[in-house]
């Protein structure tokens, strides 16, 4: 969907991203810097259910910028996922996950391929703790599709040993509807 495309936009990690520097509220700024489960996060803290759309999801090649994220072979078998995710059918972000096939558990991989989930709620109702790593953001340059989204990009790791890149840039409506939800607490 976009790995390739977002891979020269300005990454910074969010150690050290400020976001008042950038503008970013308190709320926005929990979204694009949350360590868990972001599915897990905006369902309960902003009272939004997402339903899974899956858009693509092959075996391909790790590039040489994944494989030194996700520390495997450039060239190694991976599954790239491409999703979207909506609150009452409408996009709130996109994600796109890459997986490499040597850690992935088979039965994993069948989830995956029905796209009833996101990624992290499957590896936490397995009972996998997870950890993110690499945490970083970035404001959307230049993409005409994507021109002015913020972004994240992490790595996913869970004790079985499965690990992703997960990349994931949000909409405007997004935004909105936190708004919307905040205004009426």
């Amino acid at each position: 969907m976009f790995s390739a495309s977002l891979s020269t936009q300005l990454w910074e990690p969010v150690r050290q991203w400020s976001a008042a520097q950038h503008g970013v509220s308190a709320t926005m700024a929990g979204v694009l810097t949350v360590t868990g489960s972001l599915t897990r996060f905006v369902e309960r803290h902003h009272r939004m259910h997402l339903d899974v759309q899956l858009h693509d999801q092959m075996v391909d090649k790790a590039s040489a910028g994944e494989a030194a994220i996700l520390a495997c072979d450039p060239g190694a078998p991976v599954l790239r996922r491409n999703v979207s995710l909506l609150h009452r059918g409408t996009v709130m972000f996109d994600a796109e996950s890459i997986l490499p096939l040597d850690t992935l558990p088979t039965d994993l991989m069948q989830d995956l391929q029905e796209g009833r989930k996101p990624l992290g709620n499957l590896l936490l109702d397995r009972g996998l703790s997870l950890s993110r790593s690499d945490l970083s953001v970035a404001k959307i340059k230049g993409e005409e599709r994507f021109a002015n989204c913020w972004a994240r990009r992490s790595v996913l790791r869970s004790e079985s040993g499965t690990r992703a890149l997960v990349i994931e840039v949000f909409r405007p409506d997004m935004w909105k509807r936190i708004d919307t939800v905040r205004e009426r607490l």
